[in-house]
């Protein structure tokens, strides 16, 4: 509590707290508390540097454009810039619940599967959001993107402790890297995962933490199925493709998958090294399966997807 005492010090609104409780989980550099208020409401802030003032702010105001469509997610309630103690504070109400990486283990097959369809079909209403005016197309971005982890991986290809042929991964983006042309540019959440999605009485219950938001094409917000949905819920992962299409989704969308698919590789494994740790050996666990999960790139629709029915 004294930790954050004097930054809610400064901000009007929180005068009347009695309680706060730390939040440790998560990969972000931000301080997360669970405020309880004198009459007992509850608050959830995140308290993050000020080099990011500018980027929070935009978040929480895209989180508010959604909050008033009806899209469920944490109420934006506040932003405050505090320049002396160089940071900035975001206010949320408090979603109750678990988080779904929790939840859906306790659930039955069949639950999970209708939690996932409801996680799509929300998905599907945050990705009516159009960017007006790009500055640039989705193909130039995402290659760019892609290429800047590519040099980071070549620098640190001797350091990473375990490794397998990249040839497939290369040989399918290159033989497919042409559909990053013409794409839609919508607002993504990206990182789109059960960690990250609310889950109370085996219902969906709000999508959280849109830290991560970028533009581009709604397809890319899929890709984190491969790297963490599949390996926690095989069900919520059908259902969630099944609720933002209505039902069996096209071919085009598989194609465009394995394509992002085959593209987190090298940020993948850039990622994991820069966090050390467990990471690497996580990231090549991940990759691995992923592998497997396309036969070596030589299908568009995953094992896990295909198998199941």
């Amino acid at each position: 509590m004294q930790g954050v005492r004097s930054i809610i010090e400064e901000i009007p609104s929180l005068q009347n707290i009695k309680e706060a409780l730390y939040v440790e989980k998560g990969f972000s550099n931000d301080d997360k508390w669970i405020l309880e208020t004198d009459e007992g409401t509850r608050l959830f802030i995140k308290v993050c540097d000020e080099k990011v003032a500018d980027h929070k702010e935009e978040e929480l105001r895209y989180m508010r454009h959604f909050y008033e469509k009806g899209t469920p997610l944490p109420e934006p309630k506040q932003f405050e810039r505090l320049s002396h103690h160089n940071k900035c504070v975001q206010v949320f109400g408090y979603v109750s619940g678990q988080d779904a990486e929790v939840a859906l283990s306790l659930l039955p097959e069949a639950t999970q599967y209708e939690v996932g369809v409801q996680a799509g079909k929300v998905l599907t209403d945050i990705h009516k959001l159009h960017k007006e005016n790009p500055s640039e197309t989705w193909g130039e971005y995402r290659w760019a993107k892609y290429a800047r982890y590519a040099d980071a991986l070549e620098k640190m290809k001797d350091d990473i402790p375990h490794t397998f042929s990249m040839e497939p991964v290369n040989s399918f983006i290159q033989e497919h890297k042409h559909l990053l042309k013409n794409r839609p540019i919508v607002f993504m959440h990206d990182d789109y995962h059960p960690g990250n999605l609310m889950v109370e009485d085996s219902q969906f219950k709000a999508v959280i933490d849109f830290d991560r938001f970028e533009w581009g094409d709604p397809y890319h917000d899929f890709y984190k199925m491969a790297l963490f949905t599949r390996n926690l819920s095989v069900p919520f992962a059908i259902g969630q493709v099944h609720g933002y299409f209505d039902g069996e989704p096209p071919l085009e969308f598989w194609q465009h998958y394995t394509l992002y698919v085959a593209m987190t590789f090298k940020s993948d494994i850039v990622w994991s090294m820069r966090n050390g740790g467990k990471q690497p050996e996580q990231s090549h666990k991940r990759l691995t399966q992923m592998l497997e999960d396309h036969g070596g790139f030589t299908s568009y629709i995953p094992t896990w997807y295909e198998n199941s029915f």
